[in-house]
């Protein structure tokens, strides 16, 4: 299943520049020595990090939730498979003994 257009991870990835983007401003703000520029790019990398942590773990709580949901049609499916499998080996020993019905009732004639 395809996971990589999920409005997380672009969120995610706008987040993770925005911390790149915080910790550019906060060396240039150490660069000219002035502290208000070193305070908005500590925060802005901070809120930064905070909003790509929880985006990103929302996207692993999402496709672990989608992974499971696979898991369990698969198995289903198998389920199917293997009752069909089953119900055609009855068939099948039906044929053999003879008989050319589905039920115990034999051939129904017309009255």
């Amino acid at each position: 299943m395809n996971h990589d257009t999920t409005p997380e991870l672009i969120i995610s990835a706008a987040a993770s520049k925005s911390t790149y983007a915080g910790v550019v401003s906060m060396f240039l703000g150490w660069l000219v020595s002035s502290n208000a520029a070193i305070a908005v790019g500590m925060l802005v990398g901070v809120a930064g990090l905070l909003v790509n942590w929880y985006y990103k773990r929302e996207n692993f709580k999402l496709r672990a939730a989608s992974d499971n949901r696979e898991a369990e049609l698969n198995a289903l499916l198998k389920a199917a498979e293997v009752r069909e499998a089953e119900l055609d080996a009855l068939r099948k020993a039906r044929l053999q003994r003879g008989m050319d019905t589905d039920t115990d009732l034999g051939d129904l004639e017309d009255v």
